[in-house]
């Protein structure tokens, strides 16, 4: 009986009924910084599940990482694109990203499809015009 009444009471002493197991919390939308999340809720219905391409430009386009610089991707997913269907998505610009989440998506979209060296022999141009006209 001793023995019985011993073993009840231990398998109580897990974790309290009504908490949470450890690591099983789920993180609030502002704290997510897994690249693969951030892209698939925010990116890939128009820029592809594998950065494609679909309604949108390809992103896993080395010469267009070539020619676009960080500042440049992270100012139009922060800004979005006017007269476009790019939407702003930094909190600073209604949309729902951090600075952070926005620095994830810049940084990984860039170490996971550009080539280093692309276009070493051809002489491309600027992203964005050096002035206006």
């Amino acid at each position: 009986m001793r023995v019985a009444l011993t073993a009840i009471v231990l398998s109580g002493c897990g974790v309290p009924h009504g908490q949470p197991n450890k690591g099983s919390e789920v993180l609030a939308p502002n704290e997510v910084l897994d690249f693969s999340t951030l892209y698939g809720q925010n990116c890939a219905g128009c820029h592809g599940a594998d950065g494609k391409g679909g309604a949108a430009i390809a992103l896993a386009n080395p010469v267009y990482l070539a020619v676009a610089d960080n500042a440049a991707i992270r100012k139009v997913i922060a800004n979005g694109v006017p007269g476009t269907a790019m939407p702003a998505f930094a909190e600073s610009a209604g949309g729902m990203l951090t600075d952070k989440q926005i620095d994830v998506i810049t940084k990984e979209i860039r170490s996971r499809w550009s080539q280093k060296g692309i276009l070493d022999a051809a002489n491309a141009p600027s992203y964005a015009p050096k002035s206006t006209g």
